[in-house]
């Protein structure tokens, strides 16, 4: 398409001055797939809805940047509008009513909202918005671009047991990065190499299907690199990972570990009439993980249900400070301790959890230079043992046992909720260590290929 044609085309203008700079550089970039107005506006200036097809992009001085494909235009309620809309404007915002709040500050500041308006509580939830969904056409752009560089931040579609509280603020702070993100849901998702990177968090129901995950996440690795690592992910996947770092000098709870029944009835006949805490070896959101005395029928029957799932039985003696809520949970980003949090007692004595559902009290805390300490070396051996980089991320689980010491309850290598809604700064971290992994070199999977990149600045 040449220049005339291009200047041909309707106009696309994206506010004015240096807001505008800032609009377009996301739109080429990638970042921005969409834009919100008011649609009281077009009918005050009697000017028609912009309808799907190409039209320029204007720059600054006027002038056309390039080409974007406008493929859908809608009319949705202001309380209709969803998260989905919110991340496609590509501005940051974490939540819809972060995104309601800057949009009718500016309605306001440009007169689009009327006097009368700007006063209380804002637009009704039935104040029509127009949404326009667009992609930029590097092909006909008209101006030096940088290469748009795109995560998949890997997520699942069913977050009924615990919600997922990261993924939204972590797309937000890439796109500050000028790093276009979206959720990717792992089991809806045919791999390809449309991303840059994939970054598993929080496909949560991997432990309902682990065979159908690993498989996934072979080819996913086969097109387009992977962190944290698969080969760590395929290590991390299963809690026998426990005995490999106790070998590494990282004490962790006593175990009896069953893979049959004759060792279930060994493990639990070990306690007598103590409580123990029986848990299969792969698991999420504590399923199949109950307090239970040793020599109950209970006890005995969890065991066996874990077995018929083909997963091997972990029975480990209650440790009173974990029934106290003390157990603090660790988290580092690129080897770096960004924050702590003490999530509560989760286990109910008898079979259940407390509250009768899975439900943490996630409480920022203070870790002592020995538990961070701890958690360092947890993070150095598991990549020693698997031969992989440092962790992009990582939670290690730890508690401070009177009988046993500090020890190592679980490191939570490739799904962890990091709680990114207690300690905000962790985000920006995680965001930036995502940008300095694209503009590296990645260890790629087997026949992904390598990523560099550069931050260029449109000219």
């Amino acid at each position: 398409m040449t220049p005339e044609q291009v200047d041909a085309l309707p106009v696309m203008d994206l506010a004015s001055g240096e807001l505008r700079a800032r609009l377009t550089g996301a739109v080429i970039t990638g970042v921005k797939t969409m834009t919100t107005s008011l649609h009281r506006s077009y009918l005050a200036e009697a000017e028609p809805l912009p309808r799907p097809g190409l039209q320029r992009l204007l720059g600054v001085q006027e002038e056309s940047l390039g080409v974007v494909e406008v493929m859908e235009v809608a009319l949705v309620p202001l309380g209709e509008i969803s998260q989905e809309v919110a991340r496609g404007e590509g501005e940051g915002y974490a939540s819809v009513a972060a995104w309601r709040e800057v949009h009718e500050d500016f309605w306001r500041s440009t007169g689009e909202i009327a006097d009368g308006e700007t006063q209380g509580p804002g637009l009704g939830d039935d104040e029509l918005i127009v949404v326009e969904r667009f992609r930029w056409l590097p092909e006909h752009s008209l101006v030096p671009a940088p290469r748009p560089r795109r995560v998949g931040i890997v997520v699942t579609d069913d977050y009924s047991k615990a919600p997922d509280r990261d993924t939204d603020p972590l797309i937000a702070a890439l796109q500050r990065c000028d790093i276009a993100a979206e959720p990717v849901i792992w089991h809806h998702w045919e791999p390809g190499p449309e991303y840059d990177l994939l970054v598993i968090r929080t496909p949560w129901d991997y432990s309902s299907r682990p065979q159908d995950f690993l498989a996934w996440l072979e080819r996913a690795a086969a097109q387009v690199p992977v962190l944290n690592s698969p080969a760590l992910i395929r290590w991390n996947l299963d809690k026998v990972y426990l005995r490999e770092l106790e070998t590494e000098g990282l004490a962790s709870v006593p175990t009896s570990w069953a893979e049959d029944d004759a060792a279930l009835r060994r493990g639990l006949a070990e306690h007598g009439e103590d409580w123990v805490v029986i848990k299969p070896s792969i698991s999420a959101g504590a399923f199949d993980t109950e307090l239970l005395r040793a020599d109950s029928a209970a006890a005995l029957t969890l065991g066996e249900r874990i077995l018929a799932r083909g997963l091997t039985v972990m029975v480990q003696p209650e440790i009173p400070e974990l029934s106290q809520g003390r157990e603090k949970a660790l988290y580092f980003i690129d080897g770096h301790h960004t924050h702590a949090i003490s999530k509560g007692a989760l286990l109910a004595r008898g079979g259940g959890l407390r509250g009768g559902t899975y439900l943490e009290d996630p409480q920022l805390v203070q870790a002592a230079a020995a538990e961070i300490s701890f958690g360092e070396r947890t993070l150095a051996a598991a990549a020693r043992t698997t031969g992989t980089e440092t962790p992009l991320y990582g939670r290690i689980d730890v508690v401070d046992s009177a009988r046993y010491g500090t020890v190592l309850l679980e490191a939570e290598l490739f799904e962890p909720a990091l709680n990114l809604h207690r300690a905000p700064w962790a985000t920006d971290e995680l965001a930036r260590a995502i940008d300095r992994r694209l503009t590296q070199s990645v260890e790629p999977g087997a026949g992904a290929r390598s990523l560099t990149g550069r931050r260029e600045q449109l000219s």
